[in-house]
């Protein structure tokens, strides 16, 4: 017996104005930067509403509160390359296993449907350490290097294996404390 699928709500400015506190030009730069540039931080003091603002940013670029094409992960000072990017982990038999982190999870993810948006929360991106956990990838993120042209081998990558890039329907959407 198949369950009903649920219809995915739709998702519009209105609906955001509707749910924040923020003028309506300010909603509109931050989605125009957004889509322009596929990276955005909100910065502010704690408790002032930026993670809840990141998800309703979201929601207006896929127009949709279809949370299938949203991540969210969160930074911390032990956060590393392996943890976000790709690393060995432990296996029940007791060895090791390379293993993709949610990054790249989301970016296969991404590649599978690139007719779609697809954004990443990275909340409290200031608390780790941004070049540790991205690595190579650093470079990769900037808007103009969503492409095959840019692909790099990853740290982790056995031979032979094909280079990874980040598809150009994935946006990043940062929250930092400015306290």
């Amino acid at each position: 017996e198949l369950s009903e699928l649920k219809p995915v709500p739709s998702y519009d400015l209105e609906d955001a104005l509707r749910d924040l506190f923020i003028p309506r030009s300010e909603v509109e730069e931050a989605l125009s930067l957004l889509r322009y540039k596929k990276n955005l931080v909100l910065q502010g003091p704690p408790g002032t509403g930026k993670t809840f603002f990141a998800k309703r940013l979201a929601y207006l670029l896929l127009g949709e509160k279809d949370l299938d094409r949203i991540e969210q992960v969160q930074f911390h000072q032990s956060y590393s390359y392996e943890d976000f990017v790709q690393g060995y982990r432990p296996t029940d038999a007791g060895g090791f296993a390379r293993a993709n982190g949610p990054f790249m999870r989301f970016c296969d993810k991404a590649l599978q449907d690139q007719e779609s948006d697809y954004v990443l929360v990275i909340d409290e991106i200031n608390r780790g350490n941004l070049s540790k956990i991205f690595g190579e990838l650093l470079m990769l993120i900037e808007a103009d290097k969503r492409s095959e042209e840019w692909a790099t081998t990853l740290t982790y990558a056995k031979e032979g294996e094909t280079s990874f890039y980040i598809p150009e329907n994935v946006h990043i959407i940062g929250t930092m404390n400015t306290a």
